[in-house]
């Protein structure tokens, strides 16, 4: 409840715990027609984005521009 927030965390409980259906949820909070599925779309978007949240973006992997045998030997 929480990754969605108080703003929208109150849809989704109302429709998926409580099983309301959005007509009911509308009619409720005095909202506009079909202003609940809007609202509870957007809730679980940010409840999939906190579950899965998206990769960052991979640097290039670093080449080296020596060839072959450019290191020197270390002798321990």
């Amino acid at each position: 409840m929480e990754a969605m927030g108080p703003e929208l965390a109150g849809v989704a409980l109302d429709v998926c715990c409580f099983m309301k259906g959005l007509e009911a949820v509308e009619r409720e909070r005095q909202w506009p027609v079909r202003s609940a599925k809007l609202m509870l779309r957007t809730a679980l978007m940010a409840l999939s984005r906190h579950y899965n949240p998206p990769t960052p973006a991979r640097r290039p992997r670093m080449e080296h521009w020596g060839a072959e045998g450019y290191r020197p030997e270390l002798y321990s």
